[in-house]
């Protein structure tokens, strides 16, 4: 088995049916990986993106939809997900992969969380978990600093 660290791109992706979401859901099926881990800042980013739907024209889901997915996101918030705690070390470390890589605030935030759950695993002698992300500059960064990635458009 593997872990996973699904950064907000692809984590929604299991809420919502799009490409991807299959494969993503497959992931987070009990007994596929060790852990799943996440950012502390997906509690908002995911609930936001799923508000972004509801808002777009033409919405892709309604609004008792979102509610429904919001309240089981946070119910796997709770029983599956490993939630990386965003601290003053991550920020710093988001800063300075800003110096190295072209990408945007919470993405080197997200990227910051991997790589110190990177660096635990690393330590303890264990696989470092896969980067699962549907943003292609911020995969591009991840596989520049030494993580293996998925992008879960790759998975129709």
């Amino acid at each position: 088995m593997s872990s996973y660290f699904l950064d907000t791109s692809g984590l929604v992706k299991r809420y919502v049916p799009e490409t991807g979401h299959r494969w993503v859901r497959s992931l987070c099926r009990r007994g596929v990986a060790d852990n799943l881990y996440i950012a502390a800042i997906a509690r908002v980013e995911v609930v936001a993106a799923l508000c972004r739907i509801v808002r777009q024209t033409p919405p892709r889901l309604d609004a008792a939809d979102r509610d429904r997915l919001i309240a089981r996101f946070r119910q796997h918030m709770r029983q599956q997900y490993d939630a990386v705690p965003v601290n003053d070390a991550v920020y710093t470390r988001a800063a300075d992969l800003c110096r190295v890589h072209p990408l945007r605030a919470y993405d080197a935030v997200q990227l910051a969380c991997t790589l110190t759950i990177r660096d635990e695993a690393v330590a303890a002698g264990v696989p470092a978990p896969i980067f699962v992300c549907a943003d292609d500059v911020l995969l591009a960064a991840a596989t520049a600093e030494g993580l293996a990635g998925e992008n879960p458009h790759a998975h129709p």
